[in-house]
């Protein structure tokens, strides 16, 4: 094939490519603005919403694209399908993330007590001047997991605790902390020492903490909060026992956790340079692309 019609062929794979991925992008920040504004299945988990939709997202690209992938000689196919799909994912996650912080709402009060329950769950964040935490009344849950990796097994500690507030029947404030040690070759006597060690260090960090937080995110269903829901429910406050589903619980953050759109903007700008320009180096090589490809281009455009 000469260089002139390889040049055709990279370029016309290449626009499809672009086209499919900028379209599907836009189709669902869409979607996930409307999902936001309209609070569709509050179930799903974010991770659901903001990983595993653009990853099945990416295989769609690679699907629409599968005629012209398709005419690509066999050894070279899976790699050009993964750079699509990878790309693709990538811009798709990056798209969700700007939908999702364009519906991010965000509540400034001087005190808790000028809002109703109702009215702090309706909030994504909170920005408060003050608050009371009941700081006699803080309950924290223990867990650890073991982390598989190529390399290395690690284990992952974890302490959630929560404390309730003095003023604000229902509400309770969170936070986690983790840690991270090697796993395989540890015995089981230094891993118990680790977990001795965190939980003493760790244990009513939270008592420091509360009383200087300002900034909160609002824990919705779609949150990862099952266990700060079960301390909070087993939570003995001046309040009563507060039942599971009249729970309101805010996670103390730092204000910089809202990031803004530019950076993922340039996330998906970077995302489509790095892509693209692999895909077109891997397009223009000699042996990439079959002798015919230059005559089934001309028939789908025809």
């Amino acid at each position: 094939m000469k260089p002139e019609e390889r040049r055709t062929v990279v370029f016309s794979i290449l626009g499809k490519a672009l086209l499919n991925i900028v379209a599907v992008a836009m189709i669902y920040a869409l979607v996930i603005l409307v999902w936001e504004k309209y609070d569709w299945l509050p179930f799903v988990k974010n991770i659901i919403r903001g990983v595993v939709i653009p990853m099945l997202l990416g295989g769609l690209s690679v699907f629409l694209l599968r005629h012209k992938v398709g005419a690509l000689k066999d050894k070279w196919r899976p790699f050009v399908m993964f750079v699509i799909f990878l790309t693709g994912t990538l811009v798709f996650i990056n798209a969700g993330i700007i939908a999702r912080e364009a519906c991010c709402k965000v509540v400034k009060v001087d005190s808790i007590t000028t809002l109703s329950n109702d009215d702090i769950k309706r909030a994504d964040y909170l920005q408060i001047e003050s608050v009371e935490p009941d700081t006699s009344s803080c309950n924290y849950l223990f867990e650890d997991a073991v982390i598989p990796s190529r390399g290395a097994d690690y284990i992952r500690f974890l302490l959630y605790q929560v404390c309730p507030l003095k003023n604000k029947a229902g509400v309770f404030l969170c936070t986690r902390t983790k840690e991270t040690h090697p796993y395989r070759t540890v015995s089981e006597n230094r891993v118990q020492q680790w977990k001795t060690d965190f939980v003493n260090r760790e244990e009513g960090s939270i008592k420091r903490v509360a009383p200087s937080a300002h900034f909160f995110k609002v824990l919705h269903q779609s949150d990862h909060f099952e266990q700060y829901q079960s301390i909070a429910a087993a939570c003995t406050t001046r309040h009563g026992a507060i039942s599971p589903e009249h729970l309101v619980l805010l996670e103390i953050r730092q204000p910089d956790s809202i990031r803004g759109w530019e950076d993922n903007v340039l996330y998906i700008l970077c995302s489509l340079l790095v892509g693209f320009t692999v895909l077109g180096i891997t397009l223009m090589g000699k042996g990439i692309l079959n002798e015919g490809f230059q005559e089934s281009i001309m028939s789908c455009r025809k």
